[in-house]
């Protein structure tokens, strides 16, 4: 059996609420949240891959393809930064 591993995706979407000038942001999240889920309902939402996560060992690593018990195993991302 293959081992599993978790691969991380990021939202690369936006989503714009309006409300009055110097309203602080952190009000708004309720709002944007709605906007998110409505965007997902109509599949209207932007993935993008990021990382594969090992939570045996704790390494992260961008390239998937080299994320392979037969393979060598890349560098961890920290060490990449």
């Amino acid at each position: 059996m293959s081992k599993l591993v978790n691969y991380d995706f990021d939202i690369d979407s936006l989503v714009s609420v309006q409300a009055p000038e110097g309203t602080d942001p952190e009000t708004l999240i309720s709002q944007a949240m709605i906007k998110i889920i409505q965007r997902i309902r109509e599949k209207d939402l932007t993935l993008v891959f990021d990382t594969c996560f090992d939570s045996e060992t704790g390494d992260y690593y961008q390239d998937w393809e080299k994320f392979s018990k037969n393979t060598e195993r890349p560098s961890r991302k920290s060490d990449q930064e």
